[in-house]
């Protein structure tokens, strides 16, 4: 039996659904893990195990007894064991990003612009965007209810959206997901396409030489420093984890800052498990010590909060190319500049000479985005009659049939990526 009750208070997510959740990925054996690790570690122990485990860096859960490790957790532990990491780096060489040459042309051609234009919008690009949801099995149902993500259209960064398909899909786009729906009733319908066509902008904002470091008023901005449970919440492991991190610092953009620089830090990237069944992401991210991109946002957000520092969530892709996936950051606002992008995961780039390229992500964020989500949590038009595969974000789509919904391992999304520099 697995004892994770409180994780019922999600949505409409069923005790059945939950454990098979949790199953599918907690799904490895010490035998399917240990192949991988002798391949960098090849005198690797149970001792070595253990440690590993204790320390986090090995995730694993008890199911009925029995131990399972997390179905990434061999990769994982190269990523977040630093004695690891640099071992698989002597054996294989240092990862060589092509994504970071992207990422260093880009902002040295935004900061460019910004210096000769002072505009905050910057660098557009247009972007097409294909994307497919496909069902595995449609023979046990009669309908099918099929949720897209859908480019945002109330976004100064992502202009002139427009989509094309041969399906009749209804769109949203006025609610926390953008999403484009549509019903069908023939089984032989398994496959759902959809092309969207938009611009999209870098946008940038330096700290203005004169800015009062004043908080901003906590009666209009209550919605962004407020908790929001289940994961939004200001318990003590939050407040003496972002108290140390902030120090006796009261400017507001500096403490955001501060926490923006920490999190990159302490807490490196690692493939992660569903959000559904975590009870609460950043209490996670600080007992685990790691997360993925929408699990340190939801940390940086939840720490900003509590000092009194407006945030909030955006998510959807990123779109670099060759590069192109999921991903989530977030928007702070700070009094004398407005709401500003800070992508947490993205954090200090190392390759920087100066503040502004080492900065960028705290108050710029690149134009290889699509947004689709403004919040987390929020509803799907229309609502689902059954659970969310997803109900923290909404970027991989979502699909029930008139029975039940249909879970991640039930269907396949792709998408492909054109993006172009507009001169």
């Amino acid at each position: 039996m697995i004892l994770l009750i409180t994780l019922l208070l999600f949505s409409t997510i069923t005790n059945n659904e939950m454990e098979e959740r949790i199953r599918l990925d907690f799904n490895k054996k010490t035998e399917d893990i240990l192949p991988y690790i002798h391949k960098y570690y090849p005198n690797a122990d149970s001792t070595d195990i253990k440690k590993w485990e204790d320390s986090k860096a090995l995730e694993f859960m008890y199911i009925d007894g029995e131990k399972f490790y997390f179905r990434n957790a061999a990769a994982n532990l190269f990523r977040i064991d630093t004695t690891c990491k640099r071992i698989k780096e002597l054996i294989e060489g240092e990862e060589k990003s092509g994504r970071k040459e992207i990422i260093k042309n880009h902002i040295t051609d935004v900061l460019n612009e910004y210096h000769n234009t002072k505009n905050n919008l910057l660098v557009p690009h247009k972007v097409t965007f294909h994307y497919t949801l496909t069902i595995n099995d449609t023979s046990n149902a009669k309908e099918h209810n099929i949720w897209l993500p859908y480019p945002r259209v109330d976004n100064k960064r992502q202009t002139d959206v427009n989509h094309f398909s041969s399906k009749k899909y209804i769109i949203t786009t006025n609610t926390t997901h953008s999403n484009a729906y549509i019903k069908t009733n023939n089984k032989k319908h398994n496959k759902y396409k959809i092309k969207y066509k938009f611009k999209t902008y870098a946008e940038y904002h330096p700290l203005p030489s004169d800015i009062k470091h004043t908080q901003a008023d906590t009666t209009i901005f209550k919605e962004y420093i407020t908790e929001r449970a289940p994961h939004i919440i200001f318990s003590e492991k939050i407040k003496n984890k972002t108290d140390s991190i902030v120090g006796d610092e009261t400017r507001p953009y500096y403490q955001a800052r501060k926490i923006f620089e920490s999190i990159r830090k302490e807490y490196p990237w690692a493939s992660a498990r569903e959000y559904s069944t975590i009870e609460n992401i950043p209490e996670y991210v600080i007992e685990q010590k790691h997360g993925d991109c929408g699990q340190v946002t939801l940390l940086f957000i939840t720490m900003c909060r509590y000092k009194k520092i407006p945030a909030r969530w955006q998510s959807g892709f990123m779109l670099h190319p060759g590069y192109e996936n999921l991903h989530d950051w977030a928007e702070i606002y700070i009094e004398g500049m407005g709401w500003i992008p800070v992508d947490p995961s993205f954090g200090v780039q190392d390759w920087g000479k100066t503040d502004a390229e080492k900065y960028f992500y705290f108050g710029g964020i690149d134009a290889y985005r699509m947004i689709v989500n403004s919040d987390w949590g929020g509803e799907l038009s229309p609502k689902k009659k059954y659970s969310r595969s997803e109900n923290v974000d909404f970027q991989r789509g979502e699909c029930e049939s008139e029975k039940r919904n249909y879970y991640f391992n039930e269907w396949n999304y792709s998408f492909k990526v054109k993006t172009k520099k507009i001169k």
